[in-house]
């Protein structure tokens, strides 16, 4: 593709999320801090919302990486709209035990059994559900709950971690119970020009730029057309880039931005 071009080793604004490419934004190291805290700290659980396309998926596999090396047993559910029943099999095979029960005994036994094995062997585990504002029964933010029942005298066996769109906060809301659990709360938003310059930079960087490639007028241009979405600044960047290699120019400016539908 375009990579030689630019003297770039990989494709710098891919929408997957590779933590490597997690740029250090403040709002996202205090809630990387914030969230670890809420797990080392085996507390019920955290909430962590933000707008669309501000990295909350890619925030998370960083936060998985980090609490693993702790020792940590995590479990990701990345697709939460589910029956009772599916959440609480869900559950068990993201924790490594795959239980085809209909009985929602059966199934809470299970996973109690695998929490207090953990804790035999030193591990906290941690349960993160992503894309939560999926979840529109109330019932299932209950069965969710229910889970944070399991604890000893001085800690809870299960730290949950909520993560969705901003309306997940007003879903919690309704559940009081719910919500008096979710002991540390974080808010990811869109970037300011500041900090759509920063990331910029920085993805480059990861990339292998060894030089500037977008002028400051194509970052603004960038910043004033995805409003520091930074879903929407990796697509402009990428076929900014794509679109420079074609023309065989030697550096992005605005002009080049403005062209892409």
């Amino acid at each position: 593709m375009y990579e030689a071009f630019w003297g770039l080793d990989e494709r710098p604004f891919e929408n997957s999320p590779d933590p490597k490419y997690l740029f250090p934004a403040a709002e996202h190291k205090q809630a990387i801090q914030l969230l670890g805290y809420a797990v080392r700290a085996q507390k019920g659980g955290a909430l962590l919302t933000g707008d669309y396309g501000c990295g909350k998926t890619l925030l998370i596999r960083v936060l998985v990486q980090e609490l693993e090396r702790d020792g940590v047993h995590t479990a990701v559910i990345g697709y939460p709209k589910l029956t009772g029943v599916e959440l609480l099999r869900e559950v068990l095979y993201q924790l490594g035990n795959e239980v085809r029960s209909n009985s929602r005994l059966k199934l809470s036994r299970a996973v109690g059994r695998i929490l207090h094995q953990n804790v035999s062997a030193g591990k906290h585990t941690a349960l993160i559900v992503d894309e939560a504002q999926m979840i529109e029964k109330k019932s299932i933010l209950e069965e969710l709950r229910l889970l944070l029942n399991y604890q000893l005298n001085d800690r809870f066996l299960l730290t949950l971690l909520l993560v969705g769109q901003p309306e997940l906060r007003q879903r919690v809301a309704e559940l009081p119970q719910l919500e008096q659990r979710l002991a540390v709360k974080a808010h990811l938003h869109t970037f300011d020009l500041v900090d759509t310059a920063k990331y910029f930079a920085y993805r480059l960087g990861v990339a292998g730029a060894s030089r500037p490639i977008f002028t400051r007028d194509a970052v603004e241009a960038v910043h004033n057309r995805s409003s520091g979405c930074p879903r929407l600044i990796n697509n402009l960047g990428d076929l900014s880039l794509w679109k420079g290699f074609h023309k065989s120019v030697s550096e992005i400016g605005p002009e080049i931005v403005e062209s892409i539908v």
